[in-house]
Parts: structure tokens; C-alpha cells; sequence
């Protein structure tokens, strides 16, 4: 495989807020010359976009994307990208000042900023800050597609309906297929939906799992303790709101077996070896062992509820019962699958930088 060009010190952070005049990405290290693969990015923004669903927010944004430097014409500068959606819709009154979401940023947010009111919407602990994140993981996905890897999610499990996946034998090509269908996942989307629908009726949520495959990962990369490849995708993927759990392959099933129904089994195979099974998901020691990598990210359900909820009024000190008003999404899955995607594609360009 082609090497990527060394590059030091990759960064991605981001800035804004819910409610604010803007949310956006700042991006260090994409080499200059590169081309900036806008439908990589446009295509997870998309799956990430609500769109009137029945899990969805009613809040509706363009997310229409401005470079507003690092870009020319394309092609990357070789300087600091930074890369801005306006906010357009938002009713900051929907969200009471004083009164934390039980399971929310709110209150913890409040004490850490030293703030004197919450910020609306979650300020910069809100959902909408994957918006930015899939622009970086669009740039990931392109410079990571040019040298064969590919980096695919889609939604695995909602409110206990579980879809099949890689471990099932779906294949890359249904899975890219998949993602132009909400709510993107491989199988049993219809009895996902109604879960979700029935979850929204009810003035409640649910949560799921997000599956994702890296295929065309070359043997070799990453290395033992925190420079591995698990520690990598999981410090990125723990950057995406209501992510709770992240696992390997066979990842909590590895409890329940002995170790020779799980070991993997190396063979040769068209001149190279591969492994038999990949309960390891394609990682030992936190090196790539040459077969997809493959992990979950389990989402929980998003805490804004319509149902009356106990919490505290912070300028009073009373006990009080929430009734929150606002848009709010029944089911963040869905959308999250392009959140985790791209998260993913941040961590494993990063990785095969480093080793370049």
C-alpha cells in the first residue's frame, strides 16, 4: 500500500455551540496539495442531517459548510483548516436557564465553566458539534480512500431490535448501500423504526449501537498500550455525545467463551496470511493483524425526554419537576452513524500517518 506522507502532529478541535452564532472545525496537519473530498464530507453530513423522521429533531439546518482558510480551490494550503457552519435555527427559550436535563452536561458544565446560567441546548457539549466533526472525517475518508482504506458504519441496534452485520457476512458493498437508506443500517431497519416511533409517542428515547468496518487497514500498525490501535479509535469515539461503550470484535462475547471457540486461526490464503475467523477484530497487541478492524460504539438514549423528570432549580436551591419543551431527537443513532464514522476515520488517519 502506498504510504501517506508523514505528517506531524494532526489536530482536530472543535468550536461553537448549540445555540450560537456558529459551530466549526479547526484541522492541523493535512498535508498541502491535498485534495479536499467534498462528497466524502457532504455525503456524512447528510446521513447525520435530521430529515423530518420519525427519530429525528424538528430542528432542520442547512449545514452548509464555508472554508474559511486552508482551502484554495480545492486543494489544501498546508496551513491550519478551519471550516464553519452557521446555526440558523434555534429557540434558545425552549431551555430553562437555571434547571438541569438529568444526564445532561448541564449541571456539570455549569459548575466547571463557572457560568451564571446553562447554556442552551448543551452549548458545546451538544450533538451539534458532530456536524463540524463529519467535515474533518470527509478530509479523513478521502485521504484515506486514495490509499485503499476504507471506513464504513452503520446502525447495528436500536431499542433492542439488532440488525445483521459483518460478523453475518454483509458485505462492504451492502453496507455502503445501506447508508443512502434511513436509518442506515443493513437489516431490520423497518422494526428499528417503529421502536424509535414508539419511544417519540411516548414522550421518551432510546439508544442502540453503531457498528464500523476499517477494511484495507496494511499489518502492522499501531503498538502496545495507549499507542494501540483500540486506545487510538476509542479516544476519538468517546468525543461523540451519548457514546457510553466501545468494543472490539467479538468485544463482551469474549466473556462467555473459552479461548479455543474464540482464537483466530492464521492461514495462508492467495500468498498472504489472514486469520480464519476475526472475533479479534483484526487487532492483537493494538497492531493491525491485516483483516478488517472491526468495533461498536453503544449510544445511549439521548437524556431530553418529554416526560416529567426530578432535577433542581440552581438559583433557588428547590427540588423541582422538569417539563422540558424543545426539538429532540427520539433516536440519535441513526444519525450518529456518520458522527462515528467519521470520528473513526479522524483516529485511523492519524494511526497510518504516524507510521508513514
Amino acid at each position: 500500500m502506498e504510504k501517506i506522507e508523514k505528517t506531524e502532529n494532526i489536530k482536530v478541535s472543535l468550536y461553537g455551540g448549540s445555540h450560537e452564532k456558529a459551530v466549526g472545525v479547526r484541522i492541523i496537519g493535512v498535508p498541502k496539495g491535498t485534495s479536499i473530498d467534498t462528497a466524502a464530507i457532504d455525503s456524512l453530513l447528510n446521513r447525520r442531517r435530521a430529515k423530518k423522521a420519525v427519530w429525528s429533531t424538528p430542528r432542520l439546518e442547512a449545514d452548509e459548510y464555508t472554508f474559511l482558510c486552508g482551502v484554495r480551490d480545492g486543494v489544501a494550503t498546508g496551513e491550519e483548516i478551519v471550516a464553519e457552519i452557521k446555526n440558523s435555527n434555534t429557540k434558545s427559550g425552549d431551555y430553562p436557564k437555571y434547571i438541569p436535563r438529568p444526564s445532561h452536561a448541564d449541571y456539570a458544565a455549569y459548575i466547571k465553566d463557572g457560568a451564571h446560567e446553562i447554556a442552551p441546548g448543551g452549548g458545546r457539549f451538544s450533538g451539534r458539534l458532530t456536524a463540524p466533526l463529519c467535515i474533518a472525517g470527509g478530509i479523513a475518508k478521502g485521504i484515506l480512500a486514495e490509499k485503499g482504506i476504507q471506513v464504513l458504519a452503520y446502525v447495528k441496534e436500536i431499542g433492542g431490535v439488532v440488525g445483521k452485520g459483518y460478523a453475518d457476512g454483509v458485505t462492504a458493498e451492502e453496507i455502503i448501500l445501506a447508508q443512502d437508506t434511513p436509518p442506515y443500517s443493513v437489516t431490520d431497519g423497518e422494526a428499528m423504526l417503529k421502536a424509535a416511533e414508539a419511544a417519540r409517542l411516548a414522550g421518551d428515547s432510546v439508544g442502540g449501537a453503531v457498528e464500523c468496518i476499517v477494511i484495507g487497514m496494511p499489518v502492522g500498525i499501531g503498538d502496545f498500550y495507549t499507542a494501540g490501535i483500540e486506545s487510538a479509535i476509542a479516544y476519538e469515539l468517546f468525543g461523540v455525545p451519548a457514546v457510553k461503550a466501545v468494543e472490539f470484535g467479538l468485544g463482551t462475547g469474549f466473556s462467555k467463551a473459552f479461548g479455543s471457540e474464540v482464537n483466530d486461526p492464521f492461514r495462508f490464503e492467495g500468498g498472504k496470511v489472514i486469520t480464519a475467523t476475526n472475533n479479534s477484530g483484526g487487532v492483537n497487541g493494538g497492531i493491525s493483524n491485516g483483516m478488517p478492524i472491526t468495533f461498536r460504539a453503544t449510544l445511549r438514549p439521548t437524556p431530553s425526554i418529554s416526560k416529567p423528570e426530578l432535577s433542581v432549580d440552581l438559583s433557588t436551591g428547590e427540588n423541582v419537576v422538569l417539563n422540558l419543551r424543545g426539538r429532540h431527537d427520539a433516536c440519535i443513532v441513526p444519525r450518529a452513524a456518520a458522527a462515528i464514522e467519521a470520528a473513526a476515520a479522524i483516529a485511523v488517519w492519524k494511526l497510518i500517518s504516524e507510521e508513514a
